[in-house]
């Protein structure tokens, strides 16, 4: 029994390590017209069982287009995981192909997915799936949904577009796949989606559907919009599986401080945010939590990022009572760099987000470290992480890894 649960769980992480994400906590920096925006994708994937027919990669290409795909195989168990992995495999290698060659062609993907299904399939299977392109920079989406579930998009005009699948499921005897392109528009938000979100059982006996719209549509952020599901149908009755993007310009409302590179001028700067919170009634606990947080993201943008000092070389200072000393050293040598903070808070209907980034000028680090955070969380190793995952809604890193902003709820969410 324990051998066939390690089993499971081995195939479970194959599954997770076939998947692709270009964009694991990041957040993408975007200016056009002189306006400067921010743009999030996340993915919220929560199988039902160890093994999936859901499945998902979302990637991105050398000139900043994001592809993406969500699938759905028919029926339960190893039948569909197995399905589901092959496919996932095959779009993300033929991706990286195009890529790789003269540049990623959206049609061609369709073109090659459709063939490899037609040989892969069996006479009954089908596969239901929804594959977009969307061009960043001319907010345009191109998209093929084959059998899946309308897709929802939100312009910063507050207009709702549903959008619905333009193909039935694919099969061996499909003979060709239809794609489609929206007008461009400015997109607010975009949530697609697989059955299991829509079709799950909310508490009073409808089917989510009933209220995904609604639910979309209210919520601020990514991790508001996971709590509205939760309470509608806690883990659901089949796979959860989602992508919620959303674009949003940058707070001109927002507190700035940008400090020297010293202990003093941290401990200085924390206090001026934890009177800030103070000011707006944020009770203790939340703000225990968010000033923690932020100390620990303080101290790493001042050692790591103006001080240049790796993880590996702090443990030897430490072990070797060298630590202080190095540090009055290099706090002397690099006090001239700065350190950015920048932070503020939400306001939206029910609830209050606080969020700041911390930005220094170091080198950063290679943001896609942190898929082991998905992979295999429990031995992941990084102090910081675990103090942000657990005291924090959530964190995004800019490309480089030299910028960090944190979200947390100041307001608690109150039951629909």
């Amino acid at each position: 029994m324990l051998h066939e649960k390690e089993d499971l769980e081995k195939a479970f992480n194959k599954e997770l390590f076939v998947i692709k994400n270009d964009l694991y906590y990041q957040q993408i920096d975007l200016t056009k017209n002189g306006k400067k925006e921010l743009l999030r994708v996340d993915i919220s994937y929560r199988p039902h069982s160890t093994l999936s027919g859901d499945t998902y990669s979302l990637r991105k290409t050398n000139d900043g287009r994001l592809v993406g795909f969500i699938a759905d195989a028919m029926g339960k168990g190893l039948s569909a995981a197995m399905s589901a992995m092959a496919i996932t495999r095959f779009l993300n290698y033929f991706f990286d192909e195009l890529e790789d060659e003269e540049g990623f062609v959206f049609d061609v993907w369709i073109k090659k997915t459709l063939k490899f299904l037609q040989k892969n399939l069996f006479d009954e299977e089908i596969m239901s799936i929804v594959l977009i392109e969307y061009d960043i920079q001319e907010s345009i989406i191109k998209y093929a949904s084959c059998g899946m579930p309308t897709f929802f998009i939100l312009s910063e005009e507050n207009e709702f577009q549903a959008i619905r699948s333009n193909n039935p499921p694919l099969s061996i005897f499909t003979e060709n796949v239809r794609t489609m392109s929206l007008p461009s528009i400015p997109i607010a938000k975009m949530l697609c989606y697989s059955d299991g979100l829509s079709e799950s059982s909310t508490s009073d006996g409808k089917l989510y559907a009933s209220y995904l719209k609604e639910d979309f549509i209210d919520s601020i952020c990514v991790k508001d919009f996971r709590d509205k599901v939760s309470a509608r149908i806690g883990k659901g009755d089949d796979d959860l599986t989602y992508v919620y993007i959303q674009k949003l310009a940058r707070s001109k409302e927002f507190e700035t401080l940008r400090i020297a590179s010293t202990y003093e001028a941290i401990d200085e700067s924390l206090t001026t945010i934890s009177q800030y919170l103070k000011e707006h009634d944020v009770d203790s606990k939340t703000l225990s939590q968010i000033m923690l947080t932020l100390s620990e993201l303080l101290l790493n943008a001042l050692e790591h990022g103006s001080f240049g000092v790796d993880k590996a070389h702090k443990n030897y200072l430490i072990e070797h009572n060298l630590f202080d000393d190095e540090m009055a050293r290099l706090e002397k040598l690099h006090q001239h760099k700065k350190i950015k903070i920048t932070y503020g808070i939400l306001p939206s209907g029910k609830r209050q987000l606080f969020e700041a980034t911390i930005s220094d000028q170091g080198e950063g680090f290679d943001t896609m470290v942190l898929k082991n955070i998905v992979i295999n969380a429990e031995k992941f190793n990084g102090r910081g992480f675990v103090i942000i995952r657990k005291l924090l809604d959530h964190f995004y890193f800019n490309k480089k890894g030299n910028a960090i902003t944190i979200q947390k709820f100041i307001t608690p969410f109150l039951e629909l």
